[in-house]
């Protein structure tokens, strides 16, 4: 969905008020505050997360009728927490060894004089 379509479903929408736009460091981390009148509840939305999702699902996630999907992954891995969806093909592929690694102690170690 396209941002204007968006605008326009909030304004026909008699339960949700269009609050504020937070303008990020880069277009799709705009983001667009919408409120709930009858709750009160504000939900802040990412233009690229409202161009990823159809109205109907992002109108049940600002209504409290569906809890929102993790907006973005992070990791560790390079010292500081950081949205991997960023991340090159060569860091990805750590991530993934990461993942695939089997870091319990085993009684093999045990025997070779490996400290506990």
């Amino acid at each position: 969905m396209n941002l204007t379509n968006f605008y326009d479903c909030v304004e026909r929408d008699d339960a949700l008020e269009g609050v504020d736009v937070v303008l990020g460091d880069r277009p799709d981390q705009d983001e667009i505050v919408v409120k709930d009148k009858a709750t009160g509840h504000t939900t802040r939305l990412f233009a690229g997360t409202i161009s990823a999702h159809p109205w109907e699902t992002l109108r049940d996630v600002i209504m409290g009728q569906r809890d929102p999907a993790p907006l973005f992954r992070v990791s560790r891995i390079v010292g500081y927490f950081s949205r991997i969806e960023n991340w090159n093909k060569s860091k990805l592929g750590e991530l993934a060894d990461r993942h695939a690694g089997d870091y319990r102690i085993s009684s093999e170690g045990v025997e070779k004089g490996f400290p506990q």
